[in-house]
């Protein structure tokens, strides 16, 4: 039902102009919840409001403004950014817009970057992917999340307590650390996709139900939902790396470019995470040959020793009326010991064979 309720939200922008602020996503927060960080090398100040005009209130040009909202569901909010920050309806639209793929535009006094919070869910062990959405101006960076998370609390937990460069950094900075702390966190969901690749190995080689079979299945569609949210980050984050914006010091690009060589190295382990699934499929495909090649040598084996039986039964199972050993006293005993006895020296000559 709830995926029919987001289908039927998607659907009520067609046909609306350009720039129409609708929200297409789940509603995962009861309201929107605004938090504002604002810090320099010698302060820092954080204070949390549920309206943008006391927030904006706050500002002080001077230092790095960090507004950092949660939710996206209240319309009125956005109106009220674009309204004092100048922020361009499509920006907005594409920030409501929870089924976007990751995006990066130059607006000249303002960048906007879009991509994708990527976390496992222990239900199905598919991929849930959230929104994550960020505007980069002169003196602020304004982040936006569908759902509250700690993802962002080292960041802030650096900046309370001054820890590495960040109280010295501008707020293009700000937004390098942020992206470096998703991006890592897309290292994390790999690592642990590879560890659970090894447990369905070693459980493959030990168990061939129908089971394993499943987990290969969902990490295929793993490999499908993180490919098609990570590649494009790395394709908008290379160009943000060449945007040559004046809101981006030069000195802040040699970081941008570390969260690039990061990238890459997710994006090649997504190339080995295919192969494995790819093996792991071949080797299950493999298993049940062998299992299959099992059961037929068994089944050979069995009919091989039958048939000689089968004929002897059969031979005297005709209705003629003179048959010479119908008259021996012991006959019926020769005749199973001759059966037994020829049925054990073929198994002993199958199993010099290794038939079996």
């Amino acid at each position: 039902m709830k995926k029919m309720n987001q289908s039927n939200k998607y659907s009520h922008k067609q046909g609306m102009p350009p720039g129409s602020l609708v929200h297409t996503g789940k509603v995962y927060e009861s309201q929107v919840k605004i938090e504002y960080i604002c810090y320099d090398e010698n302060d820092f100040f954080i204070s949390e409001s549920n309206t943008i005009q006391e927030i904006l209130a706050l500002l002080q040009p001077q230092k790095v403004n960090w507004i950092k909202i949660t939710g996206l569901h209240d319309i009125s909010t956005f109106e009220g950014l674009a309204q004092k920050f100048g922020i361009h309806a499509l920006m907005l639209e594409d920030i409501l817009n929870t089924h976007h793929l990751p995006k990066f535009e130059d607006y000249g006094e303002q960048l906007f970057f879009t991509l994708k919070d990527l976390s496992i869910v222990d239900v199905d062990n598919l991929v849930d992917k959230k929104q994550l959405s960020f505007i980069l101006g002169n003196h602020y960076l304004i982040s936006f999340e569908e759902q509250k998370s700690d993802l962002f609390t080292p960041i802030v937990d650096r900046i309370k307590n001054y820890k590495g460069k960040v109280r010295t950094m501008q707020n293009d900075y700000l937004l390098y650390a942020l992206t470096d702390i998703i991006t890592d966190n897309y290292l994390r969901l790999i690592d642990n996709i590879d560890d659970d690749m090894e447990l369905i190995e070693e459980e493959l080689l030990n168990n061939r139900s129908k089971l394993v079979l499943n987990k290969i299945l969902y990490k295929r569609k793993q490999h499908l939902s993180l490919k098609k949210s990570v590649i494009p980050v790395l394709e908008e984050t290379r160009k943000l790396h060449h945007s040559e914006s004046p809101l981006i010091n030069e000195k802040t690009y040699i970081y941008f470019q570390d969260v690039l060589d990061h990238l890459t190295q997710v994006s090649q382990n997504l190339d080995t995470f295919r192969e494995m699934v790819s093996n792991l499929s071949e080797l299950y495909l493999a298993n049940n040959d062998i299992q299959m090649n099992d059961v037929m040598k068994r089944l050979t084996v069995v009919a091989t020793i039958f048939i000689p039986l089968t004929f002897i039964v059969g031979l005297y199972g005709m209705n003629f009326k003179h048959f010479p050993e119908l008259e021996w006293q012991y006959g019926y005993l020769y005749l199973w010991a001759f059966m037994i006895t020829l049925t054990i020296g073929m198994l002993i000559y199958l199993k010099k064979r290794e038939w079996f």
